[in-house]
């Protein structure tokens, strides 16, 4: 079988049925790849993703105890057949016949993830016409040596690439099942730090939409629990210690260790933020306390735009003193203040 295409699922009835229909849409034979839909406890109705599976030989139905995406992710990969992995969400879609051609060039060129690209799109909107420069290959020996090159992507959507199953299980990758976020970021780390040849197309595939009432934008968006900002914290912690490794060795250019300097000072801020909107004050000090702990706080690195904000949150007091004025503040104030603070930050 060439492709597996593996979908984490959680009350999108109203989405699915269009995600589906784009992946039967495709240059392969109904024999050549499977859909696998994890449905992770939903709550909703399923009947649109049953009928669909019902309906199409190669589309596969499971059931999991709610466990979130990074358990529904790695329950899909235990029972995929394909040689090539493409994940997708369920309120997301793929553009027409395109998945046989990305099989076709990854196989070709013996890449171990072939990356492709991704556009976001708002609920409704016309995608328009979509770039396919499948001449456009890109070549790199190796993951590292794709990470070396600007604009230094070490992280992103679990979206945007075909991967090769064998070369996930040779290397055991597999979503952190205690992470309720980020998980897509460190697996792409994680990934690309240990892959051999890496390819690219200039090709318009994956269309990540904004739904206002999806998972991610309503539940998944409250940070207000210990466990979602303790995710971004594992997630610094690990790029920390990735980038002090990759130093040590002498073997990532210059570029690269600053581009991941950046986005540590940039997670750290945006964990200071998260706390200072949804947990106490007391909360507040107790975080400030763990990244000094750990070497994070005060932010030393300057960011590249509004580093007015870091300074802001390098003055202890100050920011304290923010902290238990907002929380004074009705709604429509507080929601102007965060606004503010989460201006583009690095």
């Amino acid at each position: 079988m060439k492709l597996s295409i593996i979908i984490p699922y959680y009350n999108g009835e109203q989405w699915v049925g269009k995600c589906l229909d784009s992946l039967l849409r495709q240059d392969l034979k109904a024999d050549e790849y499977e859909i696998i839909v994890v449905d992770d406890g939903s709550t909703h109705s399923i009947e649109t993703l049953k009928s669909y599976a019902d309906a199409h030989p190669q589309i596969h139905y499971l059931h999991q105890e709610n466990q979130r995406h990074a358990a529904a992710r790695n329950q899909g990969l235990s029972v995929a057949k394909g040689e090539y992995v493409l994940f997708c969400d369920c309120d997301d879609f793929v553009a027409d016949n395109v998945l046989g051609r990305l099989y076709d060039i990854a196989k070709d060129e013996q890449a171990d993830v072939l990356l492709f690209c991704s556009r976001s799109l708002q609920e409704g909107e016309d995608p328009g016409s979509a770039k396919r420069n499948f001449e456009d290959i890109k070549r790199y020996e190796s993951g590292m040596a794709f990470m070396s090159q600007p604009p230094h992507q070490f992280s992103g959507g679990v979206w945007q690439f075909l991967i090769r199953r064998d070369f996930m299980v040779e290397n055991g990758l597999q979503f952190d099942q205690k992470m309720i976020n980020c998980e897509e970021h460190l697996f792409f780390l994680q990934m690309m730090l240990v892959a051999g040849k890496v390819a690219k197309v200039d090709v318009d595939v994956y269309y990540y939409v904004q739904h206002p009432t999806s998972w991610v934008h309503l539940e998944g968006k409250v940070h207000n629990n210990e466990a979602f900002i303790d995710c971004l914290v594992s997630f610094l912690q690990y790029l920390s210690r990735t980038r002090l490794r990759l130093s040590d060795e002498g073997v990532a250019p210059t570029g690269l260790l600053e581009a991941m300097a950046q986005r540590e000072a940039s997670n750290t801020l945006s964990v200071l933020i998260n706390q200072f909107r949804y947990t106490s004050v007391k909360g507040n000090a107790v975080m400030i306390r763990r990244l000094r702990s750990l070497g994070y706080y005060p932010i030393r690195l300057h960011l590249r735009t509004y580093d007015w904000i870091r300074r802001l949150a390098n003055v202890y007091p100050l920011w304290m003193t923010l902290c238990c004025g907002y929380h004074l503040l009705p709604v429509k104030l507080r929601d102007k203040v965060i606004s503010l603070l989460q201006a583009k930050r690095s």
